[in-house]
């Protein structure tokens, strides 16, 4: 987080012009600031049995308390499509990263209320900040290393899901979820209050040109947008719906909680190795994501549908293609959205998380529901939904006149519909 800079242009020289800006050092910063926003949502999940037991609240009202953060989230991304983006990215990331230790820190202190308010606040910070970041990537990462560094960023979701499932089994019995939930909430408040100090620092040694009067204008939803939302809304049912539901229905289907777990953490790893390879496939090979994104939620729509069969072995293949395909395409879903834009991507990509969000939201409550009337049939509807979110990018790259930037303006390495 230490080294998040400035988006304000600063006038080139020789020398500075031939010198790659940040790279891995701005990414690893932005992924950070991922982990920490996206844990008011993932440790609430991994204290499920704990949470429930101690206030006696039903799966249904946890699930709701689950889906308040995806929803809050799409508001915030809703909000940030209209935000210019500030000079000083820190100082937005810092009052985000405050706000989620506060909510943090009240559901330690009073969850019945607290994790409402967790959820709430904790899911606008995430969505309304994901745009920001983005946008600080594309512009201050090397153009070979964008595409990996929207990778590591994505990357951090799953890695911060993991980190809440092994910490909660391990800390939540000697200290209690409760102190969990504040030690999270004092590293989300240390986060912010670094970055405030050091957007003041940075402000002083390089004063900021004074805001505009008026606020920009929303990027317009053209077909080549829209398309590349709804893929993110139908591949982020398929994401959360099998991380919500992939333990219980392995259990169903007569396989150990322990061998559930072991397939769903092994899915997860998965899920943050390829997130990362794509990003570096594609980083050397741009018209690469264009192919890769559709192979990738085909993927996971086969491994959705082998999910309805019978047998460990063929359980757990479909749970790792599901996982690996049906959930690793994040990164490179943003790349693409925001790079014909340039200047413009954080307001192209608040559209494609606003379709992550709902989507997110909308899967495990699909998933719910179907799930009584048998797991195949929840994994069928997450079928259709990976299929779906292929065709949407297939139906994206066949409009090449949308959303594409002049050649001119196009940066070379972009990933140009064909």
């Amino acid at each position: 987080m230490s080294v998040l800079v400035r988006t304000r242009r600063r006038r080139e020289t020789p020398d500075t012009a031939s010198r790659p800006p940040a790279g891995l050092s701005t990414a690893s910063g932005v992924a950070a600031v991922t982990v920490l926003t996206s844990l008011p949502v993932f440790l609430p999940g991994a204290a499920n049995g704990l949470i429930c037991a101690e206030l006696g609240w039903s799966p249904v009202r946890m699930g709701a308390v689950l889906a308040v953060y995806w929803l809050a989230s799409l508001s915030g991304a809703f909000v940030s499509r209209r935000s210019a983006l500030p000079p000083v990215v820190e100082r937005t990331l810092s009052i985000a990263l405050l706000a989620t230790g506060l909510g943090l820190l009240t559901a330690a202190a009073a969850p019945a209320a607290g994790l409402w308010l967790s959820s709430a606040v904790g899911g606008y910070a995430y969505g309304y900040t994901q745009p920001h970041t983005n946008a600080l990537l594309m512009r201050r990462c090397a153009p070979r290393l964008r595409a990996f560094a929207f990778g590591l960023k994505q990357a951090a979701v799953p890695t911060a899901t993991l980190l809440a499932s092994v910490a909660m089994p391990m800390l939540a019995g000697p200290v209690g979820w409760r102190l969990v939930f504040a030690g999270t909430a004092v590293l989300c408040g240390a986060g912010g209050a670094f970055l405030v100090r050091r957007s003041h620092s940075d402000v002083r040694r390089h004063p900021s040109p004074p805001p505009r009067k008026h606020g920009g204008t929303p990027l317009r939803l053209d077909t080549f947008v829209l398309a590349l939302t709804c893929a993110g809304f139908f591949g982020a049912m398929v994401g959360n719906g099998l991380g919500g539901f992939l333990v219980l229905a392995l259990t169903t289907r007569g396989v150990s909680l322990s061998a559930a777990g072991a397939v769903a953490t092994a899915g997860a790893a998965l899920n943050i190795a390829v997130r990362l390879a794509m990003g570096w496939l594609v980083g050397r090979a741009p018209r690469a994501a264009w192919t890769a994104l559709p192979v990738l939620f085909l993927t996971g729509a086969a491994g959705t549908a082998l999910l309805t069969r019978p047998g460990p072995v063929v359980l757990t293949v479909g749970a790792l293609l599901a996982y690996g395909g049906g959930w690793g395409w994040a990164g490179l879903l943003h790349y693409a959205i925001g790079l014909p834009y340039p200047g413009q991507e954080q307001r192209a990509t608040a559209y494609s998380q606003m379709g992550v969000s709902l989507g997110a939201a909308t899967g495990p409550l699909v998933c719910g529901l179907l799930f009584q009337l048998g797991p195949a049939a929840a994994w069928w509807a997450l079928t259709a939904a990976g299929s779906a979110a292929g065709a949407c990018v297939l139906a994206a790259r066949r409009r090449p006149e949308a959303g594409v930037s002049p050649a001119r303006d196009r940066p070379r390495d972009s990933p140009r519909p064909a």
